[in-house]
């Protein structure tokens, strides 16, 4: 009976998925890749009207046939994004098929001198020394038809109807199994939170390129990024999970991208939180420090979040919209999170949805009425900032204990629900206040005397942190609007990497001073000894001696006394700014580093106090 059951919820699933697809343009194709001539021979038709690359536009299901030239070729660290072409290697994400402003369906069949893989159910395949050649079916509406190709080693994996494969390169065998392995249980942990995947293959294409992104049934990576140990743990569930929220339920981005801040929720942290309640609280705590850096000018509502486009857009779209999923599972609890979740799926399943859809569907299944927390968290800016709490006890005799607890915020004011630790001789007790006013009262019954009340010391809610919650991090100069950069020393007389890395590093102008004004953020740069000096003369704390002679670099955030963010980058004398290009700026979150060359081997994020006060 259960198996049954099953197999009615699984067809039921699966014809949800073609009733509610909306396949608004089929086209057929063939495609002859010609290395040789550096050009793809395309000949087809579509069931609608189509304009093709050179203008032209054929009728409804008129055959029509055009060579696509390459684009010049790159090196790898020339590409800066589009299409990439480089002897075998080839990546065209968009532009050589058919266009139109509809989703598209397709059936593809290519012939090739290279392994070629494009989205979509995969027959007909041959593989011979020369040659490849294979069909690809794509049911499900998407929104183009990316081709990839290269000197690939094909591995695969069956995991139940879904076919994993690796297409890696010569040297990269001993990756494939892990990376099938760890897809499958990705794959299993989303059907059994969501629904039946929703493509019959995932693929894993390792690109020559610097790249990390996710297309229908697959993902296109670079090979350095997929020989790092953590990516199957944290990037790899991410880009599978796209294939619900983004490849299978669109974003209708003119109301929001919601699917980068679910995805950030369900892949990342969902992984930290089956870790370890430790990694979960870091990531949530890490999420609330970038929030905290951001500019207030730049705090915008989630509705206006589409794509990222810097570090203060991904605070935003990822960060902020995933702690507003973790807000939501708070209140209504896994049970019904999960259900809405599930409900939200089988409704738009290859259709566009909105942020107005999500809450309809949460409201659907956990019969309560929602508009005043999607009203607050998802159409205004801000956050709640509470900058005081204060706790006082009263014995109610034998009926233990009465707290009366006030919290105070600034404007503007939020309606939320504030979670609380109450100590109490040996016990750690989880309770919550109210937050509805600018000055807000809770009475909460305990057992034993109280001695000591914490607000939020999980970090369970969205909010800006209090001054000993947010040591200052990299972000807080990244993300500020103006900054002033005093080069020291030998850097003054060779200015330009240093630039580089402030083009690099920073979102807002920076401009070049002899020494800093100390009214706006400001970095400061140079061998140990000029930053030891320009310290001493601006009666800053000096940095701490490296306690390793292998460090060829010290960076370190800090705060003047009246809040205002300041960078040091101390560099061993002879050392070049260089090495700092590449890996810098992906250390936002941090409040020390120490390199190596491009190598980081020691990192600190500060210490962080939570919010905590006496019961009197």
């Amino acid at each position: 009976m259960r198996k049954l059951l099953s197999l009615c919820i699984t067809l039921l699933t699966l014809f949800i998925f073609v009733v509610g697809a909306r396949a608004e343009t089929h086209v057929t194709l063939s495609v002859q890749v010609d290395l040789g001539k550096r050009l793809l021979n395309v000949q087809g038709h579509a069931n609608k009207a189509v304009q093709l690359p050179d203008g032209t536009r054929p009728k409804a299901n008129e055959t029509f046939s055009y060579d696509w030239i390459f684009p010049t070729d790159h090196t790898p660290e020339d590409w800066r994004g589009g299409a990439f072409i480089r002897g075998t290697d080839i990546y065209l994400p968009s532009k050589w098929y058919p266009q139109t402003d509809d989703f598209l369906t397709f059936d593809v069949s290519v012939t090739s001198p290279v392994t070629t893989i494009l989205p979509g159910k995969i027959s007909d395949e041959k593989i011979t020394m020369d040659q490849y050649s294979a069909r690809f079916q794509m049911e499900q509406p998407s929104e183009g038809i990316p081709l990839f190709a290269g000197p690939y080693k094909i591995s695969q994996l069956q995991q139940g109807p879904v076919t994993l494969r690796t297409y890696f390169y010569e040297g990269m065998e001993n990756l494939s199994q892990p990376y099938l392995q760890r897809s499958a249980k990705y794959i299993t942990r989303f059907q059994n939170q969501i629904g039946p995947f929703p493509f019959s293959q995932f693929h894993i294409i390792a690109a020559p390129i610097s790249a990390g992104y996710g297309f229908s049934g697959l993902t296109y990576m670079g090979q350095r990024v997929l020989h790092l140990p953590f990516i199957m743990e944290s990037s790899l569930g991410h880009e599978i999970l796209h294939n619900y929220w983004g490849n299978g339920v669109f974003p209708d981005y003119a109301n929001g991208n919601w699917a980068e801040g679910l995805t950030t929720y369900m892949a990342d942290y969902m992984t930290a939180e089956l870790s370890s309640p430790t990694k979960a609280r870091d990531m949530r705590l890490s999420w609330l420090r970038d929030y905290n850096a951001l500019p207030l000018d730049q705090d915008k509502p989630v509705t206006t979040f589409v794509s990222k486009h810097g570090a203060a857009s991904q605070v935003i779209g990822y960060h902020k919209v995933a702690f507003i999923f973790h807000m939501l599972r708070q209140t209504l609890g896994d049970r019904q999170f999960f259900a809405g979740i599930r409900h939200f799926w089988m409704s738009f399943a290859f259709k566009s949805a909105t942020w107005t859809d999500i809450q309809t569907s949460f409201e659907t299944v956990s019969q309560a009425d929602l508009t005043s927390f999607f009203q607050q968290w998802t159409q205004s800016s801000g956050a709640p900032h509470f900058t005081s709490l204060s706790a006082r006890a009263k014995r109610l005799g034998e009926d233990g204990w009465e707290i009366d607890a006030t919290i105070l915020q600034t404007n503007p004011i939020f309606k939320t629900i504030v979670p609380v630790s109450i100590g109490t001789g040996d016990d750690l007790l989880q309770n919550h206040l109210i937050a509805n006013s600018r000055l807000s009262h809770s009475k909460i019954k305990v057992p034993h005397r109280p001695n000591a009340i914490s607000l939020d010391p999980d970090f369970h809610i969205l909010r800006r942190l209090g001054p000993n919650e947010a040591p200052p991090i990299l972000r807080d100069i990244m993300l500020s609007d103006q900054v002033e950069v005093s080069l020291l020393g030998k850097l003054a007389q060779h200015p330009t990497v240093a630039q580089q890395l402030m083009n690099r590093l920073l979102e807002g102008t920076f401009e070049i001073s002899d020494k800093p004004s100390l009214q706006k953020t400001f970095i400061l740069v140079g061998e140990d000894q000029d930053i030891s000096d320009t310290l001493q003369d601006l009666r800053l704390p000096p940095n701490d001696e490296p306690d390793t002679p292998d460090i060829t670099a010290q960076i370190r955030a800090a705060k003047l006394a009246n809040g205002l963010p300041y960078l040091i980058i101390a560099l061993k004398p002879g050392t070049g700014i260089d090495a700092l290009l590449r890996p810098l700026p992906h250390y936002g979150r941090y409040s020390d580093l120490h390199f190596n060359g491009s190598r980081v081997i020691k990192k600190s994020s500060g210490q962080t106090q939570p919010i905590a006060v006496p019961i009197r």
